[in-house]
Parts: structure tokens; C-alpha cells; sequence
């Protein structure tokens, strides 16, 4: 006998959907069909009227475990993807210290592995300071390099080790190395000289209000750092991944890239596509963002590119800090931290935007799972359901309505997600399986810690265009 099987489901590919059963042994699919052709099970679930998709993964997360422990640790964020809907977290290397050589890497593995409910991956740094570490950290398993094209941020020096570049110069040798390991080099694209004279002229006339931000950080400072980092990609013959675009036109300059040879794939997140700068107005630094938050038409024409296709995926750049953090720079957005919570928002905002057309539920499964997938090496073992994959799926109520409640949330940051609490949601996540294991079921987290598992990419050559 077999482990599991769901039954009666409406099974959703990034290519089509269809009723199937799902029949699981050893944390892998191992057959789909229907009724008496699978082999009988320990264990059965009747997932009648609800959908069957594979699990997401989140794409862009920071939890910075260990280090900032009182913020979010591996604990609380896993705990926080097991009743949403993520299967598998891929942790960016910010930390103390940060992920930029093969021996942190494993450390910090050995670390928050006994702490994981889901399964997790893990960027490496590269910049000028680490180029000798950057094949070591791809054969120790990173599935993509992390830049950032802005300066160290002050007092965070031991955090950000091997991890910026804001000279063209130094950043066209470290992607001739990182071109060597056939891995993403996935950037933050703002570019630090445009910026910093902006905000210089902002604080000599004392602008320092919330909109301060979105004044400093206006798009060309993003769309002048992706033309740039795509002349230097495609002169080392590197694969650039640009994380966290913000301005339709980056995505299009991204698009002709492509077009014309370039290997260049993209990545939005929800603060882009379902807040304004109304929300920086009213929350101050409770949503600043780097880069900041756009105007309701920007938004408009970035919900165009997620549509036809033009942006590969979608991740949450979950960034927890504390209210301590936050609050007291409501007249000083310059000191304020950047970032956002956000695992627990991902699932229930895409399915909202699913209910109300913007997507079909099968784009949803590319931009959350399938194209995850493809880009950092998972491909035919997550965000799909297949024989021979991993078990992580999702049952999803795409009828069940609600309004999002940051005050059962699991995250430690919770407090700080002001930005999205209330906000009304159309479908709902109502179990998480990870390896055939339920970790998170009605919004209660049932799996255990330490069931997560570090994951590795395969190294294989993937080429768009995605589902």
C-alpha cells in the first residue's frame, strides 16, 4: 500500500488542469489517475471541489537567521509558509554574517534546517570582495547569486559582505564569474549614483516625509541599473535575474533584451502589483520598500506584463523588522529600514487576483511555482504535479472569502504588516503538503520542525520562454 491519495481534486498545471487523483509514497507522486486504477492507500483525502496545485515557492525572502532572531527566524517564517500555501522559501544571503563563502553556507544550513517546517534554498552573495568563493558556493548548492547594485548600507557592513557592486566595472568581472557556474546572478537594480544625488537635494531642502521616499527613488533609478546590468550580462555572457522590478518599463527593457539573445529573466512582487504610493502616504515606513512603491497606473501596466507573460515570477521579498524599527521614523524616512512582511500575504492576494480576472489560475502556478522552478534548478522535482515529483501541493477554496488578518499571522513581524491588514481575499489555502507530509492545514500549522529539508538545484540548462 501506498502513503496518500487525494481524490477528486481539479489538478492545476502551469499548462491546463483536469480531474485526477493524486497518489503519494515516500514524500513523491507516483501515479495520477482516477478511482480504481491507483493502487489503494494508508490514507485518504477527498478534496472534492477544491483545486490541487503544486506548492509555491517563494523566490525572495530574508528571514537572516541567525542573526536578527528577534525579528523572524527559520522557525516562525517556515511556520508562516506552511499555512499559506509556500513549500519551499529560498533565503536570500543577507545575515550575520552574510552567505559569502561555502563554509557560512553550511553553517548557517546545519543552523535553521532542525528549525524548517518547509523545505528552503539559499542564495549566495557575489560582489568584488568574494570573487574567489563564487564557484565554491555554486558547487555547495546556492541555486543563484545575490548582488546589489547600491553602496553597503552604513552600520550593516558585516551583513552585506559579498554582496554589493555598485561599480560597472567591478560588477562586469564578478558576472564573468558568476557566467562560469551557469547559475541566475539575481540583482537588486537601483542605481546608486542617481540615487544618492537625489536624496542629497531631498535633505538639503529638509523633505524627509513618507513621499520623500518615492522622490528619491523615482523608476529611472531602477530602469538606468537594469539597461546598465543587461550591457554588462550580456558582454560576460552571464544570466541576470532581475528581482523585485518595479517600473513596466524595466520589465520591457528586459523583454528586448531577450528579443535580441540576452539571458535575462525577472521577478515582481506583491507591494507592485497590489499597493500605491497612496499606501506610502498613509503608512509611512511601515511601506518603504526599496525600490519604493508606484503610482495606481504603473501598477496597472505592470498587472499588463504579469499577464502576457513578460514577468517570470513572483516572490514576496518577505523583509521583517520590528515596530521598534519602524515607528519612530514617520518624519524621517531616511532612517527608517526598508522592507515588508510578506510570505503570508502571496498566496491569498494571487488568488484574489485570479478570482477577479487579472490571471488565470494556470498563470498563477507559473509565476508561483512552475517558472520558480525552471529558473533556479527544481525543475521536475517542485512547482509541478508530475509522477517522479516531490509531493508538495496545495489544496486550494477558490470560493471561500475573507479579509486578510495580519493578527493570526505566524511571522514575528506581523506587527509591522499594517499595510495589508484588512484587505478583502477571494479563495484560500486550505492544506499544505510538503513531500506528502501535511504541515498546514485551515490556517493551523500540524507539521512538525525540522521536516524541512535544504534543497539543491540540478544543474541543467533551462531556456525561455516559461509557461
Amino acid at each position: 500500500m501506498i502513503d496518500l491519495i487525494v481524490r477528486n481534486a481539479t489538478v492545476v498545471n502551469a499548462d491546463g488542469r483536469q480531474q485526477l487523483d493524486v497518489a503519494v509514497h515516500d514524500g513523491k507522486i507516483v501515479a495520477l489517475g482516477r478511482g480504481s486504477a491507483l493502487p489503494a492507500a494508508h490514507h485518504e483525502v477527498d478534496a472534492g471541489g477544491l483545486f490541487l496545485l503544486p506548492g509555491v515557492i517563494d523566490s525572495h525572502v530574508h528571514v537572516r537567521d541567525p542573526g536578527r532572531t528577534e525579528r523572524e527566524d527559520f522557525a516562525t517564517a517556515t511556520r508562516a509558509a506552511a499555512v499559506s500555501g509556500v513549500t519551499t522559501i529560498c533565503e536570500m544571503p543577507i545575515a550575520t554574517p552574510s552567505v559569502h563563502n561555502p563554509q557560512i553556507l553550511a553553517d548557517r544550513i546545519s543552523i535553521v534546517q532542525p528549525k524548517a517546517y518547509t523545505d528552503f534554498a539559499f542564495y549566495g552573495g557575489a560582489a568584488d570582495d568574494n570573487r574567489g568563493d563564487i564557484q565554491s558556493l555554486a558547487n555547495a548548492g546556492v541555486i543563484a547569486f545575490k548582488t546589489f547594485r547600491t553602496a553597503v548600507p552604513v552600520g550593516r557592513e558585516k551583513e552585506f559582505i559579498g554582496l554589493c557592486c555598485p561599480d560597472p566595472g567591478a560588477y562586469y568581472v564578478v558576472l564573468q564569474e558568476t557566467a562560469k557556474t551557469g547559475r541566475p546572478a539575481a540583482i537588486h537594480a537601483e542605481d546608486e549614483y542617481i540615487l544618492k544625488r537625489l536624496a542629497d537635494d531631498l535633505k538639503a531642502i529638509n523633505d524627509n516625509g513618507p513621499m520623500s521616499h518615492s522622490r528619491a527613488r523615482p523608476p529611472v533609478v531602477e530602469e538606468a541599473s537594469v539597461a546598465q546590468s543587461i550591457a554588462l550580462a550580456r558582454a560576460a555572457n552571464a544570466w541576470l535575474h532581475v528581482v523585485h522590478v518595479s517600473s513596466p518599463y524595466s520589465v520591457d527593457i528586459i523583454r528586448q533584451a531577450r528579443a535580441m539573445g540576452v539571458k535575462v529573466t525577472c521577478e515582481t512582487c506583491p507591494p507592485y502589483l497590489f499597493l500605491t504610493d497612496e499606501d506610502l502616504a498613509k503608512h509611512g515606513p511601515y511601506a518603504k520598500t526599496n525600490p519604493p512603491v508606484r503610482n495606481e497606473e504603473l501598477v496597472e501596466e505592470m498587472w499588463q506584463r504579469v499577464a502576457n507573460g513578460d514577468i517570470d515570477i513572483i516572490g514576496t521579498d518577505h523583509s521583517p523588522f520590528l515596530a521598534s524599527e519602524k515607528e519612530p521614523h514617520w518624519d524621517n524616512m531616511w532612517a527608517a529600514p526598508p522592507g515588508a512582511p510578506g510570505i503570508e500575504i502571496l498566496v491569498p492576494l494571487m488568488l484574489t487576483a485570479v478570482a477577479y480576472g487579472r490571471i488565470s489560475l494556470e498563470r498563477m502556478v507559473s509565476v508561483l511555482s512552475y517558472n520558480t522552478a525552471q529558473i533556479f534548478g527544481l525543475a521536475g522535482r517542485k512547482g509541478i504535479i508530475a509522477v517522479g515529483a516531490d509531493a508538495d501541493f496545495i489544496l486550494v477554496d477558490q470560493a471561500a472569502e475573507g479579509r486578510i488578518d495580519v493578527n493570526t499571522w505566524e511571522s514575528k513581524s506581523r506587527v509591522t504588516a499594517r499595510l495589508w491588514h484588512g484587505k478583502q481575499t477571494r479563495g484560500e489555502v486550505v492544506s499544505t503538503y510538503v513531500r506528502g507530509k501535511l504541515v498546514g492545514h485551515r490556517g493551523q500549522v500540524v507539521g512538525e520542525a525540522g521536516w524541512g529539508q535544504f534543497v539543491a538545484p540540478t544543474p541543467r540548462v533551462v531556456e525561455r520562454p516559461f509557461i
